[in-house]
């Protein structure tokens, strides 16, 4: 049987897990680590909350002599489907210095979509943006534009720091049309095996990347509250707590990539999103990625 509070989450108007699909899709919160081979890989992952299933997401990613693409599609799933029907993608394509990001869902009905051109040392260039709650876009500004990440690209620094270590350290300006932030970047590695006779390879166990609240500047909206934070909608305390999953909140939010596992090393195989209502976890459903 649901608790009020589990049961205040599934049948929330703006649902909670919409913000969850939202952010994994708009920060880039999950792709390949296969990414960069020549093929294309498909897998699936299921996202939950304690017993409850939230939602599904499928990847994709593939390669071509001149091109790579990321993908991820989400959509709501389980009990949550019942209330709240949304689905959302995004995309990441890249060729050479030139990457355009997309991100696109269905919000109540209205259509959303951002499309967004990177170019190493240059201003991002917003091609495309309508928002179900901000008119316009963020304009990209000297000096921070110049060295701004598509979420997306980050993600895919990310998870390749489970081979390269070194590519999981430091902090990030990251740009995704509606806002910008900043992003810490650390690395764990796997725990030394006394009595091995070969040396460790190389490689992280995981990467954890932290979002710094303070950091956040959204566009119509004075630093550091966002539109769902402000309590728009009268939200009660319960509510209110339930806003704290979303990832641009109030605070810093953390998400750990977690490599290895059934799948071996290198592999993604678990995310951990933790939020103020404890840990909602992402696993892979299926066969393990190759």
């Amino acid at each position: 049987m649901l608790s009020r509070v589990q049961a205040r989450f599934l049948i929330r108007p703006r649902g909670s897990f919409k913000w969850i699909l939202r952010s994994l899709l708009g920060a880039g919160l999950m792709l390949a680590a296969v990414a960069g081979a020549a093929a294309e890989h498909i897998w699936h992952m299921d996202l939950r909350w304690n017993f409850l299933k939230l939602g599904q997401v499928k990847f994709i990613a593939a390669t071509t002599d001149s091109e790579e693409r990321l993908e991820i599609i989400g959509k709501t799933a389980g009990p949550l489907r019942w209330v709240k029907n949304y689905d959302g993608r995004g995309l990441l394509e890249r060729q050479g210095k030139h990457e355009t990001y997309t991100l696109e869902g269905t919000d109540g009905g209205v259509r959303e979509i951002r499309r967004i051109v990177f170019e190493r040392g240059e201003l991002p260039r917003v091609l495309e943006f309508k928002d179900s709650a901000a008119e316009s876009y963020l304009v990209p500004e000297e000096p921070w534009g110049r060295q701004a990440w598509a979420p997306m690209a980050l993600v895919d620094r990310v998870l390749k720091s489970a081979e390269r270590p070194e590519l999981c350290v430091g902090e990030f300006t990251v740009f995704d049309g509606k806002r910008r932030y900043q992003v810490l970047l650390s690395g764990t590695h796997p725990p030394k095996v006394y009595g091995s006779v070969k040396p460790p390879l190389p490689r992280l166990s995981q990467c954890s990347s932290v979002l710094l609240g303070e950091s956040m500047r959204e566009v119509g909206h004075s630093p550091p509250q966002s539109a769902e934070d402000t309590g728009q909608e009268g939200a009660t305390m319960e509510t209110s707590k339930m806003r704290q999953v979303w990832l641009f909140g109030r605070g810093d939010r953390r998400i750990d990539f977690v490599f290895g596992g059934e799948c071996g090393a290198g592999v993604l195989t678990e995310i951990r999103f933790h939020s103020p209502l404890g840990m909602i976890l992402g696993r892979l459903t299926g066969p393990c990625p190759t």
